[in-house]
């Protein structure tokens, strides 16, 4: 076909062969407009026709294929861990660790996005291994902790009973045998947990901190029941727990702002 006007390249150039140029003015150059006859100018036709080189076509990166960067093989980094375990099948959210001296075996916990919390325990000789908990949540387990630092500062004297928790964006709060892995029971908690934090003075009182209303939820273990929910934070609360007196519980939320409660009567004390 013919070119349109707009596809259609004009050269014109002007062609004196016999060329003079005055000695003064050699080294000008002559920026004035030429004007070319209709004659002159020359039409480029552009054949559609012709098969495209396969050296011109622009090279397209194929769909999800990784960059060219991220293709090139690379070599896998040291492991310098004393133990790994590969029990979960997406991102671990959450971890915690308590180290048994009577037994020399160090527990850890560890929750994930594929809805999974699990126990893993490495003895005094390196052997390990991993239960997973029992409880079937619907959604990632977000939190989990050990309450065995506190068990034994109790101030009626009588060492508590250990607990390992674990929370989880479904609204879930279960508690296991930290040793064996165990369900002891499951509570309803605040939707989205985000954290949960024991209390330093024997590990009955636990906090919950919710990623969707930004409330804290503090619950009494022996006896199942919810004391009181810390209502204030304009945006989820993220992260919180009790001083190390155990008389103030702190709560940071997304709202940007870090709050301190009273813990009998429920009210915010201090808005940082």
């Amino acid at each position: 076909r013919r070119c349109t006007s707009g596809e259609v390249g004009r050269v014109r150039k002007i062609m004196d062969p016999n060329p003079t140029v005055d000695g003064d003015a050699a080294e000008d150059f002559d920026d004035a407009p030429t004007y070319l006859n209709e004659g002159e100018a020359v039409e480029v036709k552009v054949d559609d026709a012709a098969p495209m080189d396969e050296s011109d076509e622009p090279s397209e990166p194929q769909v999800g294929a990784p960059p060219a960067e991220a293709q090139a093989p690379q070599d896998a980094p040291p492991d310098d861990s004393t133990a790994s375990f590969a029990t979960h099948a997406d991102a671990v959210y959450a971890v915690d660790s308590h180290y048994d001296p009577a037994t020399g075996t160090l527990y850890v916990a560890s929750g994930g996005g594929d809805d999974r919390a699990c126990l893993h325990a490495v003895s005094s000789a390196g052997s390990k291994s991993s239960v997973p908990l029992s409880h079937p949540h619907t959604d990632s387990v977000s939190c989990v902790a050990f309450n065995a630092a506190h068990v034994n500062n109790d101030a009626s004297g009588t060492p508590q009973r250990s607990l390992l928790a674990a929370g989880s964006y479904d609204g879930s709060i279960v508690l296991y045998d930290p040793s064996t892995g165990q369900l002891v029971r499951a509570m309803e908690g605040p939707e989205d947990v985000e954290w949960l934090s024991f209390h330093p003075k024997g590990g009955t009182v636990l906090l919950a901190g919710s990623m969707a209303d930004g409330t804290v939820w503090m619950y009494h273990l022996p006896t199942e029941s919810c004391l009181q929910v810390f209502v204030g934070h304009e945006g989820g609360a993220v992260a919180g727990g009790f001083t190390p007196d155990g008389k103030t519980v702190v709560s940071a939320g997304s709202d940007g702002t870090v709050r301190s409660w009273a813990p009998r009567k429920g009210t915010c004390k201090h808005v940082f």
